[in-house]
């Protein structure tokens, strides 16, 4: 039989020394790649396995320990063939010198042994099918008895069931439950974007804001997903690349919420006058009233694995089971150094495409996905709004870096600008400081005209666009492209009804 002892025993030792290694191999390996034949140190491995599986998604990785998994392995009664007890037998395994990483590197190995012996039981039983066909069956009999039994497991590594479904046969069940459980849609902090582009935080779903450098994406995902945390206690875990200190995150926000200048908090200037020091700390209570979640983790030179393990443990340990969770990730980048040397169009793809799976199919809950992303990426340098006019402002899916890949795996994409003095004195003060424009949207809300229906502004038809002011950190939504070309023509037959009649 096709087994490994010693890389049972490697695995085991390693998630009994850091049980939290799990998470690194929790997407493709299971109970189920442990030998189970005679051998009753494999069986113990798959039950140690299960207990540690167990303590770890309930999030007690980190206070879990060998001793504990002893007992509760002892408990269970488990029969050993050596001459040691099994409680002494882990301990034993879990005094092994195992190095950081060690496991997700025998789990794949083991996992090729597994996939091995899923393969050969599939054989065995295709052998005894051909054996036992009827001697009139056709080539394509033959072939089907192949095809169910082996062809069937090409899947393995994967961990994953991508088998074809009919998208028919629960429709119903499906369509039903949606009108029994009308659970409440979570919806960001600006009413006209919901209402045309509906909710940007679905589960297993990605939200991509393009702009430029120092063009408002920090400062958007921060407003947005600290309303959300606020407003329905969702908690928030932001991935930074480096190019944000927590400290700087805590200045804005305390900034946004008080309306206090930035300058003035990170200099601690606001403590010199009242009415400062008043709206800070008035801010800071607001805070620890409502209880707010939002987590920052610095990860810079992490590649996506890595973040989906920070991210995996985080859930469990934090957030727990079956409940919802927000990842805001300023930004996705290639990473600093390139080992395979691939385009970068490439990397970022590989990049969104690892977070997507993870969102949409590692954590689940009765099936359904958890958690939602919302990240930004940079524009590049057609992009670029400074000293131009208007007219030479471009505002399509040509400005993002990696657009394919990035716009592909993405629900909503946006690409938010700071609106030019030109469009400023034309459109009104009133209207705001920046402009949300969007480049994709594969589901929209209850004001679809909102999106699909160009706007008349004279003699163009004009997409539409949200209005936002950006004031201290803090965003307010200021209408869209239809407000503006409305109040225009109020103005104008306003001011056409002022004007002195002829004979």
């Amino acid at each position: 039989m096709i087994f490994d002892q010693k890389l049972e025993h490697h695995i085991i030792a390693g998630l009994l020394k850091r049980p939290n290694e799990y998470l690194t191999i929790q997407s493709f390996f299971s109970e189920q790649d442990f030998y189970t034949g005679k051998k009753n140190d494999s069986i113990l491995c798959k039950t140690v396995f299960g207990l540690i599986r167990q303590a770890v998604e309930k999030g007690e990785g980190d206070t879990v320990d060998a001793t504990i998994i002893a007992q509760r392995a002892e408990s269970l009664g488990i029969n050993f063939d050596e001459e040691i007890p099994v409680g002494q037998f882990i301990v034993s395994l879990s005094l092994r010198n195992i190095e950081e990483g060690a496991v997700y590197k025998a789990a794949l190995e083991l996992k090729k042994l597994s996939a091995r012996r899923t393969i050969q039981a599939s054989l065995e039983r295709a052998i005894e099918k051909l054996e036992k066909a009827d001697r009139s069956a056709s080539l394509v009999d033959l072939q089907d008895i192949v095809d169910k039994e082996v062809n069937s497991q090409i899947n393995l590594f994967d961990g994953t069931d991508d088998a074809p479904v009919n998208i028919y046969d629960d429709m119903e069940a499906v369509v039903e439950s949606t009108g029994i459980e009308q659970k409440e849609e979570i919806f960001g902090k600006f009413s006209l974007v919901n209402k045309i582009y509906g909710s940007l935080h679905e589960p297993g779903n990605i939200t991509t804001i393009i702009a430029r450098s120092a063009g408002g994406k920090t400062t958007l995902a921060l407003d947005e997903c600290c309303y959300i945390n606020d407003k329905y206690e969702i908690p928030v875990l932001h991935f930074d690349n480096g190019e944000m200190s927590k400290e700087e995150l805590q200045f804005r926000r305390i900034s946004s919420m008080s309306g206090v200048p930035h300058y003035l908090i990170k200099k601690g200037l606001w403590r010199n006058n009242p009415e400062t020091c008043a709206k800070v700390r008035a801010a800071i209570k607001r805070i620890k009233e409502l209880g707010s979640k939002f987590y920052y983790h610095c990860m810079a030179g992490m590649n996506a694995d890595e973040m989906i393990a920070v991210a995996k443990k985080f859930y469990y340990s934090k957030v727990g089971r079956g409940n919802r969770m927000i990842i805001s990730f300023d930004y996705i980048k290639p990473p600093e150094q390139n080992v395979n040397g691939s385009p970068e169009w490439q990397v970022l793809g590989e990049l969104v495409n690892r977070l997507k799976k993870f969102i949409q199919k590692e954590i689940l809950f009765e099936g359904k996905p958890m958690i939602s992303l919302f990240t930004s990426a940079q524009a590049n340098r057609s992009g670029v709004v400074t000293n131009k006019s208007k007219d030479k402002i471009i505002d399509d899916e040509s400005i993002i870096s990696g657009a394919d890949r990035i716009i592909h795996y993405s629900s909503h994409v946006f690409i938010l600008r700071k609106k030019v003095m030109e469009e400023i004195l034309e459109e009104g003060a009133e209207f705001g400081t920046h402009k949300l424009i969007r480049v994709k949207a594969r589901h929209l809300g209850e004001d679809i005209a909102g999106d699909l229906e160009p706007v008349k502004d004279g003699d163009q038809l004009r997409q539409n666009f949200i209005c936002l002011s950006f004031e201290n950190f803090a965003i307010r939504e200021c209408g869209d492209l239809r407000n503006i070309v409305a109040k225009r023509g109020h103005t104008l037959e306003k001011s056409h009804s002022n004007e002195p009649t002829s004979f």
